[in-house]
């Protein structure tokens, strides 16, 4: 076996690895929801085109919801500053 192809089964190797990492990663949130079940997530995972697919499509899911609860936390405290602001100019503040 020459360099070059060992080389290539290198980045072959390299290139597997970071697919597997990037489906542990996508699937993570499924895995902790089911963990019980984690050899079968696995092996749908692997198997099941729809299965992966749904997982897929779940872990976008997961993905806008915690965005939404990022951005929904970011609004009640500008809603409580707003409120904090107005409850001072009710009660006759009047700012320079």
């Amino acid at each position: 076996m020459s360099y070059g192809a060992r080389g290539s089964d290198r980045s072959l190797c390299l290139c597997l690895e970071e697919e597997t990492n990037g489906v542990v990663e996508r699937i993570r949130s499924l895995l902790a929801r089911f963990s019980e079940d984690e050899e079968t997530v696995r092996r749908l995972v692997a198997t099941d085109a729809s299965f992966d697919a749904l997982c897929n499509e779940y872990c976008k899911v997961i993905e806008l919801l915690d965005n939404f609860e990022t951005q929904a936390k970011l609004l009640r405290e500008r809603r409580a500053s707003l409120e904090e602001e107005l409850l001072t100019r009710i009660e006759g503040y009047q700012p320079q």
